[in-house]
């Protein structure tokens, strides 16, 4: 066991050096520079712990016939930042070109949409795990963060009894608004991290704080370098050292052990760069990880679906393009007709019976077919 963290200190010392070259540091807000946000903290930026009264507005009818073969949206979000959407010269509510940085009011907007249609949050490991707890009638939906940004959960001060003034156009601020608003949203997330964390001095405290309110922390690489541009040993060592990272802050087995591969890369399960982080060993320690998120631009297919590769995910991009290429709207719109429409009982899996030659891992639950 001595040799085994004497490597990891090793690669560790070396990783530090890297990291600044992150290609993490690419995806930036290109329009930020000219746009004044306001950085103080006042008690107009704090999330104020109150229950808000339900929204009885919801329109949604719950679906009565029901598809646990549908497809389930993984939605990829990275920054969020508090200025209007009509302000940014890009589509919607995207922030630079790409549509990787969000508003926040148009963050908001797109709960708001996700509740109203008739989706309700779970956690990405417990998809991955074949656990889809869901009302009857509705759909799941899993959200996720990438990157590690201060926008993410912002900290405006922490007070003497240890409780924490988030800033409420945060990502988490938000979140949490939804939650209390919307009590059975289930709201949760899972933040995506590398060597950075959440890139302030407050990281540490933030990751313990999602944990304990539950939010999930998952493995984005020790130094977010592609690892197409590496060989195998590099990307089993830059997982490992997140992995030894995290464990190291939270303790043992508190991330969950999904991956988040850099720049959605490597593109094929078959290049060894990715199908080698499933199972590996550095020295004589094995680690495990049960998923990678890859690139993808649509809706993923049920884990009970017999063509899902539950080990390689994709996600969807969380972004505006006028109802084109994969963008919210038309990603929406599309599960329209293909949407998981849950049971409501985590134990079955229903289907119509003329879809059960596209079962295929069933977890040991039981199949009702109609």
């Amino acid at each position: 066991m001595k040799l085994i963290y004497k490597k990891i200190s090793v690669f560790l010392s070396l990783f530090i050096l890297i990291c600044n070259i992150s290609a993490c540091d690419s995806i930036t807000p290109t329009n930020l520079n000219n746009t004044h946000i306001n950085n103080e903290t006042t008690v107009e930026n704090q999330l104020i712990s109150t229950v808000s009264t339900i929204n009885t507005n919801n329109s949604f009818i719950p679906y009565t016939e029901y598809n646990e073969l549908g497809r389930v949206p993984i939605m990829m979000y990275h920054g969020i930042e508090n200025i209007k959407s009509s302000t940014t010269g890009f589509a919607g509510g995207n922030v630079d070109k790409d549509g990787y940085f969000r508003t926040a009011e148009a963050f908001r907007e797109d709960l708001e949409f996700f509740y109203n249609s008739g989706y309700r949050m779970i956690r990405l490991i417990d998809y991955v795990n074949g656990i889809i707890d869901c009302p009857a009638g509705y759909s799941p939906i899993i959200l996720t963060f990438d990157d590690g940004y201060e926008s993410n959960i912002r900290i405006n001060n922490i007070n003497t009894d240890g409780s924490l003034d988030i800033d409420k156009n945060s990502a988490i601020g938000i979140l949490e608004e939804m939650k209390q608003k919307y009590p059975d949203f289930n709201v949760t997330a899972t933040f995506f991290l590398t060597s950075k964390l959440f890139r302030n001095k407050n990281s540490k405290i933030s990751m313990h704080w999602l944990i304990e309110n539950g939010y999930d922390i998952g493995n984005h690489t020790f130094s977010h370098i592609d690892l197409t541009t590496n060989d195998v040993n590099f990307a089993i060592t830059d997982v490992a050292l997140q992995y030894e990272n995290l464990d190291e802050i939270l303790g043992p087995n508190k991330a969950v052990n999904i991956v988040a591969l850099p720049l959605g890369a490597p593109y094929s399960f078959e290049d060894k760069r990715a199908s080698s982080l499933i199972d590996f060993y550095i020295g004589e320690k094995h680690y495990h990880t049960a998923s990678l998120m890859r690139v993808g631009y649509a809706p993923e297919r049920s884990p009970y679906d017999k063509n899902i590769n539950i080990h390689y995910i994709m996600r969807v991009r969380a972004y505006d393009n006028n109802g084109e290429e994969y963008d919210i709207e038309s990603t929406f719109r599309l599960l329209n007709k293909t949407r998981y429409i849950s049971d409501g009982n985590i134990n079955t899996i229903t289907i119509k019976e003329q879809d059960s030659h596209m079962l295929g891992n069933t977890y040991d639950l039981s199949i009702i077919s109609y």
